[in-house]
Formats: structure tokens, C-alpha cells, sequence
């Protein structure tokens, strides 16, 4: 099995930096998704989802929850940060996902997957009880995380209920469609294949 993905982000308006990033990193039965955006926009903002994500590169193989407590100790004394991690498992067909904050995630499947992040700041105070979600996907279901910077309005857009050729193109629409210009946007789109 593998996994036909792309990504787009964009700063807001007037910045030349985002603070929010992405990640896919392949692992030997696994991919590990996440989603990052540093509180507020610019080159402050970018820190913190910069740190996160050398986090996420150094123990990706490690559980969810770990790599959540990993990022917010990292992040103490920062503007912290929001994220959602999804791990596609591929010999058992188990998508996993942990979230803290607005990172939004919508699956397209004949299954209901539904997950969901809980509210709270990595590095700032404490962090929300977490809450890891577990199902089981099928090959060709569409996952699709997205900062807050999309407008959740892109749900419904009816180019993500089709098998996706080009997710490259796919995500650049959607984020031209959707997307704020008050904030940095990054949506990241992957079908399993």
C-alpha cells in the first residue's frame, strides 16, 4: 500500500514566513501525518512548529500521546503551538489520531471516521486530557488535515468526494478557495492507494 499525498501552505497576508508546517514521514509499517500551527503568524509563529516538527522527525515511531507530551515540553517558553497527528497503519488497516487545538481533520470513507482534537496550547500550562481515536480505514479513503486558516466550509466542496489523480492540484484549489488571508493556511491532503 502506499499513500498518494500533497501539501500547501501560505503565510498571511503581509508576512513572508508561516507559522504553520506539515510532515509525512514514512516509517516501516507506518505514516505519520501532522499538522502544525505556531500561535500567531510570522517568523515568531515558526519557531515553535519548528521545533515540534524536529520532535516529530527524532521519535516518530513512538505513540501519539508520547510525541503530544514530546512537542509540548519542547514548546515550553514559546508562543506554542496547535497540532493533529494521524498514523496510517498499513498491516492492519488503523488510522489513529491526536489532536490538541484547531487542527481540523475531515475523512472521506464508506466508514464513519470522525476524529476529533481537544481544546489546549502545546507548551503553554497543561495539557487537555488527550484523547487518541482509533479506526479503521480502507484503501482509498481521503484524509485530509487543515489549519485554521482553511475555512471549514472546504468540506463540502464536492472535488474531495472523487478519487483524487492530482492531490497536488486538489490542495492548491482548495487553499485558493478556502483559505484566509488573515492567517497562515496549510492544508494536506492523502489518499490511501
Amino acid at each position: 500500500m502506499r499513500l498518494n499525498w500533497s501539501a500547501q501552505t501560505r503565510s498571511k497576508y503581509g508576512q513572508s514566513v508561516s507559522g504553520d508546517g506539515y510532515a509525512v514521514i514514512e516509517n516501516q509499517n507506518s505514516i505519520l501525518i501532522a499538522v502544525i500551527d505556531g500561535l500567531g503568524g510570522g517568523a515568531e509563529a515558526a519557531k515553535p512548529t519548528k521545533l515540534a516538527l524536529e520532535e516529530l522527525h527524532q521519535h516518530s515511531t513512538r505513540p501519539l500521546k508520547e510525541l503530544i507530551e514530546r512537542c509540548h515540553k519542547a514548546l515550553h517558553g514559546t508562543r506554542g503551538a496547535v497540532i493533529g497527528l494521524l498514523r496510517l497503519e498499513f498491516d492492519h488497516l488503523r488510522a489513529s489520531y491526536i489532536g490538541v487545538g484547531n487542527i481540523g481533520i475531515h475523512v472521506i470513507s464508506d466508514r464513519v471516521i470522525k476524529p476529533i482534537s481537544k481544546n489546549g496550547i502545546l507548551g503553554h500550562n497543561q495539557l487537555p486530557t488527550l484523547l487518541e481515536m482509533t479506526y479503521t480505514f480502507n484503501i482509498g479513503d481521503i484524509f485530509v488535515l487543515y489549519s485554521d486558516g482553511i475555512s471549514t466550509r472546504m468540506i463540502t466542496d464536492s472535488a474531495l468526494h472523487h478519487a483524487i489523480e492530482n492531490p497536488e492540484s486538489l490542495a492548491l484549489g482548495l487553499m485558493e478557495r478556502y483559505g484566509k488571508t488573515t492567517d497562515d493556511v496549510t492544508i494536506l491532503i492523502a489518499q490511501t492507494q
